[in-house]
C-alpha cells in the first residue's frame, strides 16, 4: 500500500501537492507524522499548541489536519469545534490522533467535529490510509 500511495501523490504537481496540517505538542509525535507525510510526497505545516494550529488553519487553509486531542490550554475537542463552526474553514476534514481508546471517548470525538481518529500508537499504513482516505488524489 505505502508504494502505491507515494507515487499517486508525486506524479501531482507541485502546486497540487496536499497540504496537510499535523499539530501535537509532543515533538516525536510531530517529527513522525511529518516524515510520514513528507514520504507520501505531500506538504506539511506543523503546530505545537491550539492557538498556532488556528492561525495556521487561517493563515494556509490546509487539505486536511492531523489534531492530537490531549493537549495543554486548548485541547483538541476545543479546535475542531471552533474550526467546524465557522463557514470559511469547516470543510476541512480533521483526524483526531489519540491514545484515548474507549468507544465512548471515539463517539465523543466524532460527535464533537472530528471526521475521523488514528489511535496512538498508530502504524504508518495506518496514517496512510486515512490521509488517502481524505485526499484522494485523481487517478493517472
Amino acid at each position: 500500500m505505502y508504494s502505491t500511495l507515494t507515487r499517486n501523490f508525486e506524479k501531482q504537481s507541485e502546486r497540487d501537492q496536499p497540504l496537510v496540517l499535523i499539530v501535537d505538542d509532543n515533538y516525536d509525535n510531530l517529527l513522525f507524522a511529518s516524515y510520514v507525510v513528507e514520504l507520501m510526497g505531500m506538504h506539511y505545516v506543523i503546530a505545537e499548541n491550539g492557538e498556532e494550529c488556528l492561525s495556521l488553519v487561517y493563515e494556509q487553509l490546509p487539505d486536511i489536519i492531523l489534531l492530537d486531542v490531549v493537549m495543554p490550554k486548548m485541547n483538541g475537542l476545543e479546535i475542531a469545534q471552533i474550526i467546524k463552526q465557522n463557514k470559511k474553514i469547516s470543510h476541512i476534514p480533521i483526524i483526531a490522533v489519540t491514545g484515548l481508546t474507549k468507544t465512548e471517548d471515539k463517539n465523543k470525538l466524532l460527535e464533537g467535529g472530528f471526521d475521523d481518529y488514528l489511535c496512538k500508537p498508530y502504524f504508518i499504513e495506518e496514517l496512510e490510509a486515512k490521509l488517502y482516505l481524505y485526499l484522494q488524489p485523481p487517478s493517472v
